[in-house]
């Protein structure tokens, strides 16, 4: 609505104008010019506070995402160390695995050494059976004799045909030793016998006692290859929840990148943006302060026109290598006015180390002017300046080997030659 109350205004304006002539033609064409860039100026205003809101939500979607895959970034390393732990007891399974089949393997010498002996023993008893035998049939050949004439008995032996008494102590002492040689022959004969018979039995025990000690090795062997099973599957079940939260954070990784991207773009928009819109108000600073450009240039010194360096590629006078001059130096004595070569608005005005003391002035349209190695800056950022205007002194400030002005000309944002525009 207000727009179209200005319009309406306008059209007025222009109606009244129309009887003035050139004079009034050309204020009609300025007239319409500033309503457009007021209407750019708000326009591109709007755009830049959408912009910015839409960055906003782009961001906060770029953030939240971020986090997302921090969180699943932590995930996963959670599942590697998981992994590891696993892993670092199936290794000591393995390892106790290991111990457990030398233990098996000793165990089994221990049997088949045990198997050898009890074999090296009931070879032992064979031949000690066989030996009783052997002395049964002795001890059978001694009454043999006595036997074939028929039953006989110790009193037969002893007063058969005794003679005295002498002869039967004889007898009765022969009768003594043929005991007491059987007693011990089957004395020997049942304790070489029962030692065979008991070493056999301790073989047997101890091989009782190993075999039950394979048992349990191998009952703990199967155990532990359990152990091993559950911690493989572990594993790759823990490898593959790994692998679909890294597919996750990639999947977030890109749609990350993809704002960034757009965010980016959008920051850029807003540079376009904002640098317009500081050129709309420094041309709305210009027209409330009555100050316009004129669109040509006045030479910034009115003491000298002497041309030191001229625009292009050169020696640099300090740095000592080849680089390119983006203006024109003008020597002028210490401490003489510099002009403002159009009218416009200071949109720099401090010290840096290779320029000095420098001032960048702002005329509209993509023009600029830059002013540098002043001695004294006489006018401040956000000062309306009119062509003629003094805005600073001749030094020598910054990389200077003396007095003089580097001037530059921008068109277009681009710095060009100056000197294409003076005679």
């Amino acid at each position: 609505m207000n727009k179209r109350k200005l319009w309406f205004k306008i059209v007025a304006i222009i109606l009244a104008l129309l009887f003035l002539g050139s004079l009034g033609l050309t204020i009609i064409t300025s007239l319409i010019s500033s309503v457009r860039a007021s209407e750019e100026l708000d326009e591109l205003q709007e755009q830049q506070q959408a912009n910015k809101e839409e960055r906003e939500s782009l961001e906060a979607q770029r953030n939240d995402l971020a986090a997302q895959k921090s969180a699943l970034m932590s995930t996963i390393a959670a599942l590697d160390s998981s992994i590891e732990t696993i892993q670092a007891e199936k290794e000591a399974y393995d390892q106790m695995i290991r111990l457990t089949e030398m233990e098996l393997e000793n165990l089994g010498e221990q049997i088949n050494l045990l198997n050898q002996q009890i074999d090296y023993k009931r070879i032992e008893y064979d031949a000690a059976v066989e030996e009783e035998e052997k002395q049964w049939d002795i001890f059978k050949l001694k009454f043999r004799a006595m036997e074939e004439r028929g039953d006989i008995s110790y009193f037969e032996i002893l007063f058969d045909d005794l003679t005295g008494f002498g002869d039967l102590l004889t007898r009765m002492d022969m009768i003594d030793e043929i005991v007491a040689e059987d007693a011990g022959i089957i004395a020997t004969m049942e304790k070489a016998k029962q030692e065979v018979v008991l070493a056999q039995q301790a073989l047997y025990d101890a091989k009782e006692e190993c075999e039950a000690k394979e048992q349990v090795q191998r009952d703990k062997q199967a155990e532990l290859e359990q152990l091993i099973r559950e911690a493989t599957a572990r594993i790759a079940e823990l490898e593959d929840e790994k692998a679909a939260q890294e597919a996750s954070a990639a999947e977030l990784q890109d749609k990350i990148a993809a704002l960034e991207k757009q965010i980016k773009l959008e920051r850029e928009e807003d540079a376009r943006i904002a640098a317009r819109i500081e050129e709309l108000e420094r041309l709305e600073l210009l027209k409330n302060a009555g100050v316009t450009a004129t669109g040509t240039y006045l030479w910034p010194s009115a003491d000298s026109y002497y041309v030191t360096s001229t625009y292009g590629m050169r020696l640099h006078p300090i740095l000592g290598y080849t680089r390119m001059h983006y203006g024109i130096d003008i020597g002028a004595s210490y401490g003489t006015k510099i002009y403002a070569s159009d009218g416009g608005v200071v949109i720099t005005s401090e010290e840096s180390y290779s320029y000095g003391n420098y001032v960048m002035i702002a005329h509209g349209n993509g023009r600029y002017t830059l002013y540098a190695h002043m001695s004294v800056r006489s006018v401040s950022v956000d000062d309306v300046v009119s062509q003629g205007d003094v805005i600073g002194y001749v030094g020598a400030t910054g990389y200077a080997t003396g007095p003089h002005i580097h001037f530059e000309i921008y068109e277009n944002d681009e710095r060009v030659d100056p000197l294409q525009y003076f005679s």
